[in-house]
């Protein structure tokens, strides 16, 4: 039995400050759906770990919750390849953040 089709993605990076408590971490958008997005870090934490997530998009930060999905570690130079980082899902998106993320991220 086929699953549904993965959703589309862009691969325009914006800045993500993310952690279990505060989002006091920073990492880039590798690339981001309507669904989820990969944030590139060093940082990563464990599958199944709840994280507040802030992304930097105008016109203000927009404030929501992940779950990740996929985590890899690995040396630092590898960062820009996207080798290294977390696969979240979002968590009850709001119609905002979809609206300010169509732009970004086509319809499927």
């Amino acid at each position: 039995m086929k699953g549904p089709p993965p959703a589309r993605r862009s691969r325009r990076r914006l800045t993500i400050r993310y952690g279990t408590g505060a989002a006091k971490h920073i990492g880039y958008s590798g690339n981001i759906s309507r669904t989820g997005m990969m944030i590139r870090t060093t940082r990563v934490y464990a599958p199944g770990t709840r994280i507040h997530l802030e992304v930097e998009i105008a016109p203000r930060p927009l404030a929501m919750t992940g779950l990740v999905v996929w985590a890899r570690t690995g040396e630092v130079r590898w960062l820009p390849t996207g080798r290294i980082g977390m696969g979240i899902k979002f968590v009850a998106p709001s119609d905002e953040l979809i609206n300010l993320l169509l732009p970004i991220a086509p319809a499927e």
